[in-house]
């Protein structure tokens, strides 16, 4: 049965409306990445230092995720999403603002924490319009996060480029795309009724209970993603400053990467539902670790370029199979779920700053950076088992996103 025609217009608006949202996301941090060399010579700190303070915003994920979580599914991932990307947007100009190396990290918390609220609110917010809607949609939401990474990325790289004051920068910025919550702030799901839209052949859970294996495996793989991910964005711009390049030049690697990992999403339903998750998870992970790799070992900046393109193609599968999939996992509430997997993961986002910052302290770059190798080993090595953890889904095992 078709649904009627005044539903499927609404949820096209809302598609819409989650669409603007998970683009703000992408590109509020990837004006802030090319930034990053600016900020720290501002201040005058060193590589360590700045991974430390970097570490912040994966201490303010972790701080608030779980609380998102609850407020998700106490209040609605409608309420929470429209305040948590308003937040975000109006605290973008903290960093740039900050007089010293502990008002940095104490406005990288901040953010992380904003942050938090709007990834778990955006991605329940997204499960609820694609069971609503009856087909994959979270791969395309994620996509369109890369599209918003890519743009932001270039006007970073731009503003970088142009000497644009970083706090100028970032108060536009957080200007405009804070615009888009007025846009659509009707259009978006209210979840009342959300208990409604969650299979329940078991009893629901707030909490992990009975799946907490298959959390734990879903958490494993993102804390893999996070490392892919986290690394081009906050290292990218330093380590290319590092081979020589100029701020412009610097800027485009986490271009590259944005770039390659928004193709891999537009056609990741499609390569999902023919070959599987766990094989594309797996192609996905080898290919970073190759592609990563020769990077590193030739050390020239087109290399490594080349190189974070084509593990954000590797990387483009991961956090979509696994939010996609956390949604579908009986007997747990969207909220709590995808709060559970998205703490864990962030321990990914806490760990890479800091992880490179420390190794680049003792060592090289090109050793610092491994770590990304080491991360798409692990993914593929994970991936074999994503099969068997969605067999009790049914026939939704060929439709993860």
């Amino acid at each position: 049965m078709n649904p009627p025609a005044k539903t499927t217009t609404h949820l096209t608006r809302t598609r819409i409306a989650v669409l603007a949202l998970f683009f703000t996301n992408g590109a509020l941090f990837a004006n802030w990445a090319p930034r990053i060399p600016s900020v720290q010579d501002g201040l005058a700190i060193n590589a360590t230092m700045l991974g430390v303070a970097l570490t912040g915003l994966g201490v303010g994920g972790l701080l608030f995720t779980l609380t998102a979580g609850t407020l998700v599914d106490r209040i609605g991932s409608r309420r929470v999403l429209l305040a948590s990307t308003a937040a975000l947007c109006a605290g973008l100009v903290l960093p740039a603002l900050a007089p010293t190396w502990w008002a940095l990290c104490l406005a990288l918390v901040v953010l992380g924490a904003a942050d938090a609220a709007m990834d778990v609110s955006m991605n329940a917010q997204g499960v609820l319009v694609e069971q609503r809607s009856g087909r994959p949609l979270l791969n395309g939401f994620h996509a369109s996060w890369s599209v918003g990474a890519v743009a932001g990325g270039l006007v970073g790289t731009a503003a970088a480029a142009l000497r644009v004051p970083p706090a100028v920068h970032f108060l536009a910025t957080g200007a405009v795309l804070g615009a888009v919550v007025l846009v659509v702030r009707q259009r978006l799901i209210d979840d009342e009724e959300r208990a409604g839209t969650v299979a329940t052949g078991t009893k629901r859970r707030g909490g992990i209970g009975r799946p907490a294996p298959a959390l734990l495996l879903l958490g494993l793989m993102v804390v893999f993603a996070a490392q892919i991910e986290d690394v081009p964005q906050s290292w990218s711009a330093v380590y290319l400053s590092d081979l020589g390049a100029g701020p412009g030049t610097a800027g485009l690697a986490f271009v590259a990467f944005s770039v390659f990992m928004t193709a891999g999403r537009l056609v990741g339903d499609r390569l999902v539902e023919r070959l599987g998750p766990s094989a594309v998870v797996t192609g996905g992970g080898l290919l970073v670790a190759l592609a990563f790799g020769v990077g590193l070992l030739v050390a020239s900046p087109l290399a490594t370029i080349t190189g974070f393109a084509l593990a954000g193609l590797g990387a483009s599968p991961m956090f979509p199979v696994a939010f996609s999939m956390v949604g579908r996992l009986p007997g747990v509430l969207p909220g709590a779920g995808i709060a559970t997997v998205s703490l864990v993961s962030r321990l990914g986002f806490l760990a890479a700053p800091l992880l490179v910052g420390g190794l680049v302290g003792v060592t090289t770059f090109q050793v610092a950076l491994s770590v990304v190798v080491v991360a798409g080993l692990g993914a593929a090595a994970l991936a074999p088992r994503l099969s068997r953890l969605q067999a009790p889904a049914g026939d939704a095992s060929g439709q993860a996103d």
